[in-house]
């Protein structure tokens, strides 16, 4: 099992390196196309190994082509995650933020009730999908300002806000932004995803307080990946860049790094989801519980 981990965390490594272009990169051995990373100091939360990146953003995805594998100049060999297209094109019309104008409306009113100007220039906005601690998934709408992340759970039925949470770049020390994997000893299937997660645990392990307790309020990390409608709109990209995570991961690494003096740090590593057997979890994503959506006669 050790031997099988550290290829796999080789085989990541040189997944990654091109995410981060500072990163001073080991040995590359031309013959089986990996790349050895030297010791790096694992990240709390994040994965065994992460790249620290203060330079720009590379997304690693092909559109339209997840499976793509291409060979640089140099005659590096790239391997892009593979990515699971969620839910099908009939199912993902019972979504209430596929209907045309649900979403643009839902997140005007959220910029015209939520945000202030002392909440700073604002960035952009999403709706993406949040994973919970407890490996649910939810739709949220994410706003981004030039000093805060704001979170909103909106009801797309009523249309109106529910809850929202705002997480200013100054309290965040860490960011990563890689695939979304579980435990070697997790039980739970692979997600084939990309995430970017957002940190201010200062490196601390979660006390046991939290972790046992679905419904603690004090998880000091977020995690977001793209929402499913992202996979089934025809439209351009500029369209389909509402629901994209990745756009989202650039422009928040953006405003850390337009922040002077921040000490936020930025890695390409992948994202463990501490999921074990995740039986109540994996029932929730399966129907979708974290979506306003039609269900029979019923719409929640």
């Amino acid at each position: 099992m050790g031997d099988l981990l550290e290829e796999d965390l080789e085989f990541r490594g040189g997944t990654l390196q091109l995410s981060a272009e500072n990163v001073q990169i080991g040995n590359v051995d031309r013959s089986d196309n990996t790349i050895r990373l030297p010791q790096i100091n694992p990240s709390v939360l994040s994965g065994a190994d992460s790249l620290s990146s203060s330079g720009s953003f590379a997304d690693a995805r092909t559109d339209g082509q997840p499976n793509n594998t291409t060979n640089t100049e140099e005659g590096a060999h790239t391997v892009y995650p593979r990515y699971d297209v969620p839910f099908d094109k009939e199912n993902i019309k019972d979504f209430f933020t596929f209907r045309k104008g649900v979403v643009e409306n839902a997140i005007q009113d959220c910029i015209t009730a939520l945000l202030f100007p002392e909440d700073g220039e604002y960035l952009g906005s999403w709706l993406l999908t949040e994973i919970t601690l407890w490996d649910n998934e939810k739709e949220r709408i994410v706003l981004l300002t030039s000093r805060l992340v704001m979170t909103i759970k909106y009801d797309f039925i009523a249309m109106k806000q529910l809850d929202f949470k705002k997480t200013y770049l100054d309290d965040l020390d860490t960011i990563v932004i890689g695939e979304l994997v579980y435990p070697p000893s997790s039980l739970v299937p692979e997600r084939n995803l990309r995430g970017v997660r957002l940190m201010w645990n200062k490196g601390e392990a979660l006390p046991l307080k939290t972790v046992w307790n679905p419904f603690s309020q004090d998880v000091p990390f977020l995690t977001f990946a793209s929402h499913p409608i992202y996979w089934h709109k025809d439209g351009g990209v500029e369209e389909r860049a509402t629901f994209d995570m990745e756009i989202f991961a650039q422009k928040l690494q953006r405003a850390i790094e337009c922040m002077p003096a921040s000490a936020c740090c930025i890695h390409h590593s992948p994202i463990v989801i501490q999921s074990y057997l995740g039986i109540t979890s994996l029932l929730h994503n399966k129907t979708s519980m974290g979506f306003f959506k039609v269900r029979g006669k019923f719409s929640f």
